[in-house]
C-alpha cells in the first residue's frame, strides 16, 4: 500500500480573493524530498443539476472567461465561509432562478485535481423544481435560461456545448441516476 506524502513545510506564494498558491516541501516514502510542490487553493464550490417535474434540465447558457467562449453550463456557486454546501445549493437555486425544490440528492464531494488540489465541488440534483419567486442575482456574467430534455444534454455532453469539466461531471452523473 502506498505511503502518504510528507509535508515539512509550506509556503503561501500568491494570494488572491479568489485563489492562493503554496508550495509545499515534501517528503516521498523512498525519501526523496520535492523543495517545491504547488498546491492550489480556490473557494469550494457547489453545482446543482436542476430538474423540472418532467426531468427536463435547466441549462444555463453563457460565457465562462476560462473557457473562453459561450457554453451549456448548469446552476452553481461559491459555499459562503460558514455555510454548508447544501445551503449554499439552496442559496444559489433562488438567487439565480427564482426556483424552489423539496426533492434533493447528493451526488457527492470531490477534489478538482488529485495532484494540485485547487478546490471541493460538491453536486446536487434538485428535481421537481418550482418557480416561486424572481430571481435576484448580483453576478458579472450575462446569461440565459432555457429548460432541456434530457436526450438533448446528452448529445450536448458529446459535441462540445458543455465544455466545464464542473458543469459534465454532475451532469453525467444524473443522466446515469435518472436512466
Amino acid at each position: 500500500m502506498e505511503q502518504e506524502w510528507i509535508v515539512e513545510k509550506e509556503e503561501a506564494v500568491f494570494k488572491h480573493p479568489f485563489m492562493q498558491v503554496n508550495l509545499q516541501q515534501v517528503r516521498l516514502p523512498d525519501q526523496t524530498v520535492i523543495p517545491d510542490w504547488p498546491i492550489v487553493n480556490l473557494r469550494n464550490y457547489i453545482n446543482v443539476v436542476v430538474l423540472d417535474e418532467d426531468q427536463n434540465f435547466l441549462i444555463i447558457k453563457g460565457y465562462k472567461h476560462g473557457i473562453g467562449r459561450l457554453n451549456w453550463q448548469i446552476l452553481g456557486g461559491y459555499i459562503d465561509p460558514g455555510e454548508d454546501a447544501l445551503t449554499a445549493a439552496k442559496r444559489e437555486l433562488m438567487e439565480e432562478t427564482g426556483l424552489e425544490s423539496h426533492d434533493w440528492t447528493p451526488l457527492g464531494t470531490f477534489i478538482v485535481d488529485a495532484n494540485r488540489r485547487a478546490s471541493e465541488g460538491t453536486f446536487f440534483i434538485a428535481k421537481n423544481c418550482k418557480k416561486v419567486a424572481e430571481p435576484d442575482y448580483n453576478d458579472l456574467e450575462d446569461y440565459t435560461i432555457e429548460w432541456h430534455p434530457k436526450e438533448e444534454v446528452a448529445i450536448a455532453l458529446h459535441d462540445g456545448r458543455i465544455a466545464g469539466m464542473s458543469y459534465a461531471a454532475p451532469i453525467a452523473m444524473a443522466l446515469l441516476m435518472l436512466d
